[in-house]
């Protein structure tokens, strides 16, 4: 009986120990990650045209050229002026620049 018992838990502890180290048959590749986002497109150059508020009032004007002067480049593209009438005020004492 002892030999019995003995071939039992055998067959036993080795039917329990073949499910642990089954294949799974996952043959699929992994899942390829997400491609990042693209980069977000650059700002447009503020100083590229004259704005509208330079032509509306002197001190959108002043407040212009203050910017252009603090953001003064050697490689920047040349500023289209067009048809630019720059504001007049003779009541008005001169802004300090």
């Amino acid at each position: 009986m002892n030999k019995k018992l003995s071939l039992s838990f055998a067959l036993a502890t080795v039917a329990l120990m073949s499910g642990c180290f089954g294949g799974g048959g996952d043959d699929s590749p992994p899942p390829v990650p997400p491609a990042p986002p693209p980069p977000a497109p650059a700002p447009p150059d503020p100083l590229a045209a004259v704005p509208a508020a330079a032509a509306a009032s002197i001190d959108g004007l002043v407040t212009y050229l203050k910017t252009l002067s603090a953001n003064a480049s050697d490689t920047r593209e040349p500023i289209e002026l067009g048809a630019l009438t720059l504001p007049q005020n003779d009541t008005v004492d001169p802004s300090p620049l």
